[in-house]
């Protein structure tokens, strides 16, 4: 793969036979693969990590086990849920990957719906963690139609407590609340009645980061999880300090699985309990196959997708 457009770089191809797993690591048989826009930055060549082509993108992704390198014999024919770690991502039949990288997906949650679950839900989660949300609260969540918005305002409902959303147009206005935001408002207007915030859940960046501080209540949590807009401009602690606020950064798929495993699963086991209740409803809204996923993260890049879009591959993506 060399860098460029997803539609003019990426194709479907066969590979030499992959080695077997080493200590510690399994092979699945991929079922179905999350899309985002990592995978359009990849191809790009703009993600922060960029491995020599060739390369296979796809970051998050279901499948079964099917072979197991020593010390991981007990995951062999285990349904699961995974984040392989580039360059060798999801997009193909197989994927190894480090055993410890895996979750046990439960029945409850069928493989289409758990491939949309890791990079979002999972960001909204320890975003809304490391806020210290409580049952009662009111959070602010920009670009409340995207991905991770849509997931914060889920998960902000399910914990009890009261969501303002902002989005770029009545379309997705009218999907926030019926996402459960309570109110939505324009990115022109959020001030306004955004006032003293307990949370603000920031995937945009941009001057919307520095605005947003302004909406906080006294020891109101400010938590970036993005720069869609591009960077913020520098904040002077001064804001920070007459409100006793927190500023803070969440990046899930840059240390989280790997540093933080236990407090991922513990995420996880909430995802998938509230999944099955009918909670959580990851907005999968376009499944294509393999081939079709250049086309896809075109779309994707062009903002011409709503919702999430999952590569199903294989007959196990139908598995229950």
């Amino acid at each position: 793969m060399t860098e460029g457009e997803p539609q003019d770089v990426l194709r479907v191809a066969s590979r030499p036979d992959e080695p077997a797993p080493g200590p510690g690591q399994v092979k699945l048989a991929v079922h179905a693969v999350g899309l985002n826009f990592l995978d359009v930055s990849l191809c790009r060549g703009e993600y922060p990590v960029r491995p020599e082509p060739p390369m296979t993108p796809g970051v998050e992704c279901t499948g079964r086990v099917i072979e197991a390198g020593p010390g991981s014999n007990h995951l062999i024919g285990k349904e699961v849920v995974a984040c392989p770690a580039l360059p060798h991502g999801a997009l193909g039949d197989t994927v190894t990957i480090d055993a410890d990288l895996v979750v046990e997906r439960p029945p409850s949650v069928d493989p289409i719906t758990a491939a949309a679950l890791p990079v979002t839900y999972q960001t909204s989660w320890f975003a809304l963690e490391r806020a210290r949300l409580k049952p009662g609260e009111t959070v602010l969540v920009h670009a409340g139609a995207g991905g991770v918005g849509m997931a914060t305002i889920q998960l902000v409902v399910a914990r009890g407590a009261r969501v303002i959303a902002t989005a770029g147009s009545p379309g997705k206005l009218e999907k926030c609340r019926a996402e459960g935001a309570s109110e939505a408002v324009g990115y022109d207007d959020f001030e306004a009645v955004a006032r003293d915030v307990d949370v603000v859940i920031d995937p945009v960046g941009g001057d919307l980061l520095s605005r947003s501080l302004d909406c906080l209540a006294f020891e109101g949590r400010l938590v970036s999880v993005g720069m869609a807009a591009g960077a913020p401009p520098p904040v002077d602690p001064a804001r920070l300090i007459a409100r006793n606020a927190d500023l803070i950064g969440v990046s899930w798929g840059s240390r989280y699985p790997w540093a933080r495993p236990a407090e991922v699963r513990a995420a996880y086991d909430e995802l998938f309990r509230r999944c099955a209740a009918g909670e959580l409803r990851p907005p999968v809204t376009r499944v294509v196959p393999l081939d079709g996923a250049p086309a896809a993260l075109a779309d994707l890049a062009a903002r011409r997708t709503t919702g999430k879009v999952v590569v199903r591959v294989g007959s196990g993506a139908a598995a229950s």
